[in-house]
């Protein structure tokens, strides 16, 4: 692809949106990726981020000058229609304002599939965020865009399925221009898919109830459940608990809360949920819902609570809401009670919230867990000792025969 072809409407973030809107985002485009050097066409300034899924590049385009984000797949990870429909998705859905935008520029390299991206130079919410949260004003900034960005996709019948911190990138550093970003896990509503290694946190209890490569039905309901969770660490800093399993002590004391409504005894209110007023509570309970048949498939009454206080005055002195109940904020592989009769009443309270209360065989649950992890263990030493000129996540890319890839790894060490 020569450098002539690489052309950019300084528009709206990058990028036409009058093109973007004509397109069809429900039919996705397929075409021939064109292979070009990578180093002979971009300056790369900095690496912004890489793991499993690839590497994410700050460039800038040598013929024309223009600064942008390679997102980099790599082709033995990924399936060439994942990344078309990946690219379709980014691309179609950036007409909104709140979607990071994407450039009509797609193509391949000798070991990666690539599209370009804008920057967003104050990072993700991840990295913008304190162990106190960003504070009601930016939580409620951060709630209404998002809540509109999502709103636009579910428009399409469409279904984000990734919502997180990481996912949400900073553009101004009081929050007033936030973009969803991310759509590799986009799936049409209604859709079957397979459960893989998901971000457990942000995962609803319905899914995570479900055996990993076994498949589930894609719901609108699973964004708004990771809506939820993002605004709640917007507000308090802390997660509201590790997994959304009667595994977790905080999501088990959290589903009895909220299937007692005060009938049950004894009533408590978790402790983190303390730092809420009783609004935002009820906001909470509502969208964070265990059971998916009553939880909201839509984000419309965000609005409602847009006008109340969100943080309670106990939120001034979380320390003490942290130091009074070390086990309701750790993680846990095990349930913590033991007493047959308060066994009972919270195995009733799964039940009444639509989640499957079978007996757990423990021994041969910690036998698959150490599978598990001994499995881990083996794929990734699999992958260190990968076969010279397999292209893995490193950039250091040591006995490689792929010229591209080590003038890669040469010129990101230089600007180093």
């Amino acid at each position: 692809m020569s450098q002539s072809q690489f052309k950019f409407e300084r528009k709206s973030g990058g990028v036409s949106r009058k093109l973007k809107q004509a397109g069809n985002v429900s039919k996705i485009r397929e075409f021939e990726l064109e292979k070009i050097d990578l180093v002979e066409t971009f300056d790369i300034v900095q690496i912004v981020g890489e793991g499993w899924f690839g590497k994410i590049l700050l460039v800038e385009h040598r013929g024309t000058d223009n600064e942008m984000v390679l997102k980099s797949l790599p082709k033995n990870y990924t399936a060439v229609k994942d990344f078309y429909r990946e690219f379709h998705f980014s691309y179609h859905l950036s007409a909104h304002r709140n979607i990071v935008s994407t450039f009509d520029v797609a193509f391949q390299t000798a070991s990666f599939y690539v599209f370009a991206q804008e920057y967003a130079p104050l990072g993700d919410l991840t990295s913008n965020i304190s162990d106190t949260g960003i504070g009601e004003l930016h939580s409620k900034s951060v709630a209404k865009q998002l809540v509109s960005a999502i709103q636009y996709i579910h428009s399409y019948d469409l279904v984000h399925r990734d919502i997180k911190l990481d996912n949400i990138l900073v553009f101004k550093s009081d929050f007033s221009r936030i973009k969803l970003c991310d759509f590799g896990e986009t799936r049409k509503n209604g859709n079957w898919v397979t459960r893989r290694n998901e971000w457990i946190p942000y995962m609803p209890p319905e899914i995570l109830a479900i055996d990993t490569e076994h498949k589930y039905k894609v719901e609108t309901s699973h964004d708004v459940w990771q809506f939820a969770v993002v605004l709640f660490v917007c507000l308090t800093g802390c997660l509201p608990w590790q997994k959304a399993s009667s595994e977790d002590p905080r999501f088990v004391s959290y589903v009895y809360w909220v299937s007692s409504n005060g009938i049950m005894s004894p009533f408590r209110r978790p402790k983190l949920f303390k730092m809420l007023t009783s609004n935002a509570q009820r906001m909470f309970r509502k969208f964070l819902q265990p059971n998916v048949q009553t939880r909201p498939s839509v984000l419309d009454e965000v609005q409602n609570f847009i006008d109340e206080r969100w943080l309670s005055k106990y939120m001034l002195d979380k320390s003490k809401v942290v130091s009074d109940d070390i086990d309701e904020l750790s993680p846990s592989l095990y349930s913590y009670q033991t007493d047959q009769e308060e066994n009972k009443k919270f195995l009733l309270a799964f039940s009444n919230c639509g989640i499957e209360t079978a007996v757990v065989d423990r021994a041969a649950k910690k036998e698959r867990i150490k599978q598990w992890i001994q499995s881990s263990v083996i794929e990734e030493e699999d992958e260190e000792d990968s076969s010279e000129g397999t292209s893995k996540l490193s950039l250091s890319r040591k006995g490689s025969n792929d010229t591209e890839e080590n003038e890669l790894y040469a010129l990101t060490k230089r600007e180093g």
